[in-house]
């Protein structure tokens, strides 16, 4: 019975320790995009206005 609670116990933290991984890579991930412009890029492909003022099209994704 010990075997079991204890592998369970080194599960858990290997799927926690994983999880927090994951979150410092992407926040790391993300600091470096916005870093280098990319974010920026993504933002301004994005913006209603860069369909060059489009009219109606432009005044409904507005």
């Amino acid at each position: 019975m010990l075997c079991e609670t204890s592998a369970q116990a080194a599960l858990e933290y290997a799927l926690t320790v994983f999880a927090l991984l994951a979150i410092v890579l992407a926040l790391g991930l993300l600091w470096r995009a916005g870093q280098d412009g990319t974010l920026a890029t993504l933002v301004e492909a994005a913006a209603s206005h860069g369909f060059d003022a489009g009219g109606l099209i432009d005044i409904s994704l507005y």
